[in-house]
């Protein structure tokens, strides 16, 4: 009866006590259009601040804010679409997957990174006209503990020009 006692009660409470656990994923503060912080309780994360759910939650805030230039990008390519008499297909403009195309990590607090994904156009019905027109790049960085997302850059790309 001690033993079953001392494992229901005792036990949880020695293994619980000490640090706090830490929130796995901090309130993302919008400090403009197209930036964005978070502040992590670990300070020497090795990466580990990098969490996709709030880089995601980021992409979505910069979307939803007419202000921020990857919002404006959309707009400006739907309105494309449309003077170009063309039909968007599904929603018109989509943006690919995001990946790491820079990191650097100096110890264990401090990691630069930026992620790019391809901005495409696609249109028509059957016959579908599908064009990568931008590649967008943001930065994700932690300086212990704080994380800072940006755009870094929008950059055209003109990969062919068959109509």
């Amino acid at each position: 009866m001690r033993f079953g006692f001392f494992t229901l009660c005792v036990l949880p409470l020695a293994t619980t006590s000490g640090h706090a656990a830490q929130s796995p994923n901090p309130v993302l503060v919008m400090t403009s259009p197209d930036s964005a912080d978070a502040n992590y309780e670990d300070k020497c994360s090795n990466g580990g601040n990098q969490d996709l759910f709030n880089r995601d939650k980021f992409l979505k805030l910069m979307l939803a804010d007419k202000k921020s230039k990857l919002s404006q990008l959309k707009v400006a390519l739907l309105n494309e679409i449309k003077q170009s008499g063309d039909e968007p297909r599904g929603e018109g403009v989509h943006i690919g997957e995001w990946n790491q195309t820079f990191h650097d990590r100096s110890g264990c607090g401090t990691n630069t990174n930026s992620y790019s994904a391809f901005v495409v156009t696609v249109t028509g019905g059957n016959a579908n006209h599908t064009v990568v027109k931008y590649l967008v790049t943001i930065d994700d960085d932690d300086n212990a503990g704080k994380r800072t997302l940006k755009i870094r850059d929008i950059r055209s790309i003109n990969l062919r020009n068959d109509n």
